[in-house]
């Protein structure tokens, strides 16, 4: 991607995290966003589809960014922490993104990042997988979708429920998890 087309990118996420921190991500409108990000409506469209898409692109970079931790720690509860904490920063954005569940690119884009960790995860300390899921990699993605699934689940909850205690958060969220994922 060239610079323009960058420096492009990173307005339009700043401004719909801007503006979807302030209301409902579905009263923000392109319109508003072009204004914001100083940019036409065609710039838009080359970046997204539509305002909740762009939401959850620029939400999904932030995830990545939090999620560079997990080769470098030992504790998986260290990348729920960095999660929930980048959650927590975001937490209007993600409460005005509930209609009552998160809206269906940003869950989806969310779930995918946690994904992505699992697997990560599992990859850097294969010794914690156990042997079926080790020996079948369509089993190994069903015990990730599993638990990628219950975290965006769980997620919600906190989210509704105002609990800015990402302390607590994190060890709920690890105690409803399977054992093997904590070794």
């Amino acid at each position: 991607m060239d610079a323009r087309s960058r420096r492009s990118r990173e307005s339009l996420r700043d401004a719909v995290l801007d503006l979807a921190g302030r209301m409902p991500i579905s009263e923000v409108t392109v319109s508003s966003i072009c204004a914001a990000a100083g940019v036409t409506r065609d710039t838009f469209y080359r970046h997204a589809e539509s305002p909740v898409q762009l939401l959850a692109d620029a939400l999904s970079a932030e995830i990545d960014a939090a999620m560079e931790i997990l080769p470098q720690t030992d504790a998986i509860g260290d990348g729920e922490r960095a999660l929930l904490e980048h959650i927590r920063r975001r937490a209007s954005v993600y409460r005005g993104a509930m209609q009552p569940l998160l809206a269906a690119p940003v869950r989806s884009n969310l779930e995918a990042s946690i994904r992505s960790g699992l697997l990560l995860w599992a990859e850097l300390h294969a010794e914690i997988v156990p042997p079926v899921f080790a020996a079948d990699a369509s089993a190994m993605r069903i015990a990730v979708a599993y638990a990628a699934a219950g975290t965006v689940g769980a997620i919600e909850e906190w989210l509704r429920s105002d609990d800015d205690d990402i302390d607590r958060a994190v060890r709920l969220i690890l105690a409803a998890s399977p054992e093997w994922w904590l070794r």
